[in-house]
């Protein structure tokens, strides 16, 4: 399954960086993050309890950065297991200056599988947009926030 979008955040591209790859602001961010740990070796450990349709589950995997190319982008891997099912995932994330403004686009591949893969793609398509767009919700509240 694909995904792709955009955000437009009202900030420069550096704070938008800065706050798209801090550990702390990405586990207040994500929809049912519970835990996003760095690890020694750069990937962080992540638990996040997620529900599409009547499919819900906790997930724990490992989230890495690759590519970083400061301030302009990076790739995103993603692999989750739970009772309910996996997830594995990768996408690419760039920033775009826009005058004052940063965009934000990304597109990547998810595969799913087990009790989650059983709702249907459309429907699991349709969550992974909502929850998508909760995150960059979420993370423009962040980006306005005084830098600390």
């Amino acid at each position: 399954m694909e995904l792709s979008g955009s955000y437009t955040f009202d900030a420069p591209q550096a704070r938008v960086w800065t706050v798209l790859t801090d550990p702390e602001t990405l586990r207040r961010c994500l929809p049912g993050c519970q835990k996003f740990v760095q690890q020694e070796d750069g990937s962080y450990a992540v638990t996040m309890s997620i529900g599409i349709a009547a499919v819900k589950g906790t997930y724990t995997g490992i989230v890495h950065l690759l590519n970083e190319t400061p301030p302009d982008g990076y790739t995103l891997k993603v692999g989750a297991r739970g009772a309910a099912g996996f997830v594995d995932g990768v996408g690419d994330f760039k920033l775009a200056p826009e005058a004052a403004q940063t965009r934000v686009s990304y597109v990547g591949q998810a595969q799913v599988g087990g009790k989650i893969a059983s709702v249907g793609q459309r429907l699991i398509q349709a969550g992974a947009q909502m929850i998508a767009g909760q995150f960059f919700k979420a993370l423009a509240k962040e980006v306005a926030r005084p830098e600390r």
